[in-house]
């Protein structure tokens, strides 16, 4: 079975980044793409189908490889924003990592809520706020986002 990614941002204005992450051969998962943005947190069902979609959309291809050092991870999205740096990105945003384990059927997805520790330490788990849910519908998803994200720092 694959392993799927997902991080979800909550922004200063209330609106939500979810980003793919997919492998690049061989090496690690970095981010597949701009991400999918949703207005709030507020409607479960919308939340949750979105991440459902970014879990699907995650590691469904190998992505090309590229030398880091020379074209980071993040530039795309940094570009895209209007920021320099990721530290400055991460100022005020709130962070977890969604991930699930499947070739076809999504069953348990894990969510785990995550500190923000600023442009230096990134965004770390709470592993004590580590939680599992077997998928039922993006209704249920959305509110296990919601919940995850009520546990993550600043």
């Amino acid at each position: 079975m694959k392993e799927h990614i997902v991080s979800v941002h909550l922004q200063r204005d209330g609106s939500v980044f979810v980003q793919t992450y997919s492998e690049m051969t061989g090496l690690a998962d970095i981010g597949d793409g701009l991400p999918l943005v949703v207005e709030s947190m507020n409607d479960p069902e919308r939340l949750g189908a979105v991440v459902l979609d970014a879990l699907r959309a995650s590691n469904r291809r190998p992505l090309p490889y590229r030398n880091l050092r020379e074209d980071p991870p993040d530039r795309e999205f940094l570009a895209w924003l209007g920021v320099q740096s990721y530290g400055r990105y991460m100022r005020g945003v709130r962070s977890l990592g969604v991930d699930a384990h499947f070739d076809e059927v999504i069953r348990e997805i894990t969510i785990t809520p995550e500190s923000n520790d600023g442009p230096r330490g990134g965004f770390s788990p709470i592993s004590e706020e580590r939680f599992s849910i077997m998928f039922e519908s993006p209704e249920q998803l959305g509110r296990a986002v919601q919940a995850a994200m009520a546990k993550a720092t600043l």
